[in-house]
């Protein structure tokens, strides 16, 4: 089954996390998500995203690669809304 915005990637980006965003996109948004995919995944990769903050606070390294994981399965499969 290939990887889709609605199960697979929503679900990392909490409300708190969406709100920290929205002066850029929505994160609850798969056009929005699928438009700043690079730089989304740059910023995840590199620790600069989650932010801290939120009460689910920043990932640590597992949730980060399980996320990374999840993200490229979504681009490889087409970006499947």
């Amino acid at each position: 089954m290939p990887t889709n915005f609605a199960a697979n990637i929503k679900p990392y980006f909490s409300e708190c996390y969406r709100d920290n965003m929205t002066f850029l996109f929505d994160l609850w948004s798969a056009d929005d998500v699928k438009n700043n995919w690079e730089g989304i995944y740059d910023s995840v990769q590199n620790k600069r995203m989650p932010i801290e903050g939120c009460p689910e606070g920043v990932w640590d390294d597992a949730r980060r690669q399980q996320f990374l994981t999840d993200f490229m399965n979504w681009k490889n499969d087409g970006f499947q809304p």
